[in-house]
């Protein structure tokens, strides 16, 4: 089993079946619905900050390079404080070459209560149904009691 954690386990982009990730953000319901974009892997080194219950969706964006892709998925593994905590495994379907493509993942809800504080660390990844990662995103964020969402 191919680690998603891994950087060589990224097929590279010129490679026939490839599938680009050009955006991920996370989407906060609610009175003013606020979409959090998540920075490129490497770009931020402090985490974003989310409050702690709040109900979001994540939105992925992404590409087809090369021919079409089957069993296309989005494979997450959260991580706090060194302990993996598991994560989401969210069937995506067969795209054909072009895009953007754009879609919404079932909504969740950001863990709460003092244990759940602190930073989370997550590697997103496109998969085929070969079980090949096509692209991924690391980052960081941060679970807080008290939160001042971004101006939109």
């Amino acid at each position: 089993m191919v680690s998603l954690a891994d950087p060589a386990a990224a097929v590279p982009l010129q490679e026939g079946r490839t599938v680009r990730l050009l955006g991920l953000a996370l989407r906060f319901t609610g009175p003013g619905d606020i979409s959090l974009p998540v920075p490129p892997s490497g770009a931020a080194e402090e985490p974003f900050t989310v409050k702690e219950g709040a109900e979001f969706r994540a939105v992925v964006r992404f590409r087809v390079e090369g021919p079409s892709v089957s069993g296309l998925k989005v494979v997450d593994q959260r991580t706090k404080d060194g302990t993996e905590l598991g994560g989401a495994d969210v069937a995506l379907g067969d795209f054909r070459h072009g895009g953007p493509y754009d879609l919404e993942l079932p909504p969740e809800r950001v863990p709460s209560g003092p244990r759940a504080r602190g930073v989370y660390e997550v590697v997103a990844s496109l998969v085929d149904g070969a079980g090949r990662v096509l692209d991924r995103r690391d980052y960081r964020f941060e679970v807080k009691k008290d939160w001042e969402p971004p101006l939109a």
